[in-house]
């Protein structure tokens, strides 16, 4: 009898122990932390980035209806230019919540942003950040005048990485990846165009992010911009022609909004800012978008006597049957190459002359 009782009490014993343990997880969860959980990927995503972008080594976050799967692989999340997720570890699981600690990683970019935005000196053996710093700081001395808008900055920090950089792995493989590849090397691959785009707008101050997604069903990666509280998609990498051609920059993909990207790219857009805003677009802004191909013809005859490369928008007609060799009529024309992308709602026509 007496063993019978010691064996009851201990299961009581034991299921109270089990109550006060699972209570006081959900009391800490739901009570002491309600304020601070953090539900769901996207804004735990956004949290580790700012994070990072505050120069943090390491966090402690409190979070919910996140899979531990999910938490496995989060830089596939974390699309950031300033570091990454270098490890992690749950302390504490209690039903759907998870207290998750990350520790960080911050790449060169990270000191050159704050050496650009705040004046803290880089430190002396990060010798890659030095000659980001020193690269940007020549596009600034020669491609930025005051006063000029947001949007003309932009184009001059677009203008200027297509111009400068052609798409493919230069020697040292992994810069292909980075910005430093994009600004030093002179070669990268789409995530480079997008961390060095990335870079710049910050660097002036200009809100900018980068999406990784999907581009006829290949890993790729392009941005994000702000300009008057508006975003916009901005895609260097596919306004960079091949082969290269130097200083012949088009902007086919140049602010412009989800709709208009969904025709050639996907992306997990839950994740990112919404981009449903016209009147940033290159076109738009550049008085370049004609509602029919008949209008867009006076505009393109015009820009012959300026320029090599002619860009226009037009909103409705036939892609078949915009015939374009009427630019032959022109004196200064001796050839004509174009290609005309379907955007979706309206189709852009680029004309590279005399080539």
């Amino acid at each position: 009898m007496k063993d019978r009782k010691l064996f009851i009490k201990g299961i009581i014993t034991a299921a109270v122990l089990l109550l006060l343990f699972t209570g006081g997880r959900w009391c800490f969860f739901n009570v002491i932390q309600k304020d601070h959980v953090i539900d769901g990927m996207v804004n735990l995503r956004l949290a580790v980035i700012a994070a990072m972008e505050e120069g943090k080594e390491t966090s402690l976050f409190f979070v919910k209806n996140i899979e531990k799967e999910d938490v496995k692989v989060i830089n596939e999340y974390v699309d950031s230019a300033v570091g990454n997720v270098d490890s992690y570890r749950i302390f504490l699981e209690s039903g759907d919540y998870l207290a998750i600690q990350f520790n960080y990683t911050l790449s060169d970019n990270y000191y050159v942003v704050r050496k650009f935005l705040y004046q803290e000196e880089i430190p002396a053996g990060r010798t890659k950040a030095q000659e980001i710093y020193a690269a940007i700081n020549t596009f600034l001395d020669t491609r930025i005048t005051e006063p000029m808008s947001d949007f003309e900055k932009e184009v001059a920090a677009h203008d200027y990485l297509v111009e400068n950089c052609s798409y493919g792995f230069p020697e040292t493989e992994e810069d292909a990846y980075t910005a430093y590849g994009v600004l030093i090397r002179k070669k990268a691959v789409c995530d480079g165009y997008a961390e060095a785009f990335f870079l710049m707008m910050t660097c002036m101050d200009i809100d900018c992010d980068i999406v990784v997604g999907y581009a006829d069903e290949s890993l790729h990666a392009w941005n994000q911009v702000r300009l008057n509280d508006k975003w916009y998609n901005v895609d260097l990498t596919w306004d960079d022609s091949l082969p290269d051609m130097g200083s012949r920059v088009k902007h086919t993909y140049f602010n412009v909004t989800d709709e208009a990207l969904r025709s050639t790219h996907t992306w997990h857009e839950q994740y990112y800012h919404e981009c449903s805003a016209t009147e940033n677009n290159y076109y738009v802004r550049r008085f370049a978008y004609y509602d029919t191909f008949e209008e867009a013809k006076a505009g393109l005859i015009h820009q012959t006597g300026q320029n090599t490369i002619l860009e226009t928008a037009v909103a409705s007609g036939n892609q078949e049957s915009m015939d374009l060799s009427f630019l032959y009529a022109q004196t200064n024309v001796r050839s004509v190459t174009y290609v005309i992308e379907d955007m979706g709602t309206y189709y852009v026509i680029v004309v590279y002359i005399n080539m």
